[in-house]
């Protein structure tokens, strides 16, 4: 199995059996920023928050150098966290998934949340966690509606990595 593209295949016909909404209740919640700094433009419908940004709503957790926010007709619609281009530190996301209180947590240089999608793309020492199972590469797309990863190795010299457990018993 050494061929890129069946290990994507791989990834996407395994990663389609676990669990991946995240919980309702999340959108319903007040969103709650800390930042250094800000800037607001309510008529372009964007935000941009820079310095040791902290988001949280509900279960969803953001954490980065800087984070821009995209919204249409007063919902969010794209959340984009950045690191530094110089540190050695990474923008990172957590939410849960269920009631059962399983995580799902990502990082890299740069995730893209597309919130109306369901979509997360992370891209720069890319991570996923998501219950025991571990997804690795340069480029990581994952859809939370439907359960599928698909990693990348954006054509350098690392490989991508998974380590998927058995399922427990519950």
């Amino acid at each position: 199995m050494s061929n890129p593209i069946n290990a994507t295949i791989l990834s996407l016909v395994l990663a389609s059996s676990l669990p991946t909404l995240a919980l309702e209740s999340d959108s319903d919640q007040p969103i709650k920023i800390q930042a250094d700094a800000a800037m607001v433009d309510e008529g372009q419908g964007t935000s941009i928050y820079r310095g040791n940004v902290i988001i949280v709503q509900g279960t969803l957790q953001v954490t980065a150098d800087e984070v821009e926010i995209y919204t249409a007709d007063s919902e969010v619609i794209q959340i984009i966290a950045k690191a530094e281009s110089n540190s050695n530190k990474l923008a990172h996301y957590e939410q849960q998934t269920n009631e059962e209180k399983d995580m799902v947590t990502a990082e890299a240089k740069k995730i893209t949340y597309l919130v109306q999608e369901k979509r997360l793309h992370l891209s720069g020492k890319a991570r996923l966690l998501q219950e025991r199972d571990e997804f690795v590469g340069e480029l990581l797309y994952y859809d939370l509606g439907r359960g599928i990863v698909n990693l990348n190795s954006g054509g350098g010299s690392e490989r991508i990595n998974m380590t998927i457990n058995p399922k427990k018993d519950k």
